[in-house]
């Protein structure tokens, strides 16, 4: 039972992004002190044990595990909502406040942007996957929060079809830096997203004009979107609404940067039985809902996480998902370098 608990550390970090804007806005110095909760988990990430690999989780109830993601849900709806409450309080009334909000802004959009790419859209992840519509509807809704809605086609419809094969979007090619995967991707899996539904809707061609129009899934969450980004401004004003989308936009480079080490340089296709890096980093696992367990989650994505069993059938990353994404980001030569001797030594153990 313990290692069942051990999920509720998926908690430690959208929780103490929700206390921050509970008790702001924040001094200059308090709203600085706050980045420290995410500093401690990349230090526990790098500090972490590794996973057992004998780690197959038995479930002890379903019912535990889906409690876990209808709670961080409904904690990062309420992170969305103070985030545009304490956006809209700042002062900007002499130079004194104005720097003290743009210390806050900075800090909002790392934390709030950090606990929507590393909770929020895991969660919808797991969510889309699921068969039920209420869980599926959920997880659409989390995406709307990010303005990143069509990712549910181009990954349910594309990526695990395709995944570690050069005809996969979201695999990033071997030597490929983060900057370029990200140029190609960002506006890419909107383009394939869209094309794919027009795709299947023309299909139904007596289809009147207007249902092969409204009936565009991609369209509809734009429209959503859309929607609500004026709801923010009428209800909150331009700050608000501008850390909004700026959050958003750290999140959804935090979802790609994921994509980014999770496929680099695996386009060798199935038969390698190599379809992802392999995690070996508990906190990753933990924290991250089961995300880390990837290769498995692609052998059968219909498999919910508490039953994805842990895998080491790829290429084994040296650090966890915390630490590796500071890596990518921040030393992407050096990461490239290390993955592609990584991969070059398990291509020559596994021929």
């Amino acid at each position: 039972m313990f290692n069942h608990l051990k999920y509720l550390a998926c908690f430690y970090f959208p929780c103490s992004v929700l206390i921050f804007l509970y008790t702001g806005p924040h001094s200059t110095i308090n709203a600085i002190a706050w980045t420290l909760s995410l500093w401690l988990i990349i230090l526990a990430d790098l500090l972490s044990p590794k996973i057992s690999p004998c780690n197959n989780k038995k479930v002890v109830s379903p019912v535990f595990y889906d409690a876990i993601l209808y709670a961080l849900t409904a904690i990062h709806f309420l992170i969305i909502s103070l985030l545009l409450i304490y956006a809209s309080q700042l002062q900007w009334h002499s130079i004194n406040s104005s720097v003290t909000s743009i210390v806050n802004l900075i800090v909002l959009r790392i934390l709030v942007g950090t606990t929507s790419g590393s909770s929020a859209i895991i969660v919808a992840h797991e969510l889309i996957h699921r068969p039920q519509f209420y869980m599926r509807l959920m997880g659409r809704m989390l995406l709307y929060t990010v303005c990143y809605e069509h990712f549910v086609t181009f990954h349910l419809r594309s990526h695990h079809l395709t995944v570690a094969t050069v005809d996969d979007m979201a695999t990033a090619r071997i030597d490929e830096s983060f900057n370029d995967y990200w140029k190609r991707v960002f506006t890419g899996h909107f383009s394939y997203a869209w094309s794919l539904e027009m795709e299947r809707i023309n299909i139904h061609t007596s289809a009147t004009f207007f249902y092969k129009i409204f009936a565009n899934t991609v369209l509809q969450g734009l429209l959503v979107e859309f929607i609500l980004i004026v709801l923010i401004i009428i209800n909150f004003g331009w700050i608000a609404t501008f850390i909004f989308l700026i959050q958003a936009l750290s999140g959804v480079r935090l979802l790609e940067t994921i994509n980014y080490f999770q496929h680099w340089g695996l386009e060798q296709g199935e038969d390698r039985n190599a379809l992802a890096w392999v995690n070996q980093s508990c906190v990753s696992e933990y924290a991250l809902v089961g995300l880390s367990n990837h290769i498995a989650h692609h052998q059968n994505s219909a498999t919910p996480f508490q039953n994805t069993p842990y895998s080491e059938q790829g290429p084994i990353m040296p650090y966890g998902y915390f630490v590796t994404n500071l890596w990518v980001k921040l030393n992407n030569a050096s990461f490239r370098n290390a993955s592609k001797q990584r991969l070059e030594m398990f291509f020559k153990k596994n021929n």
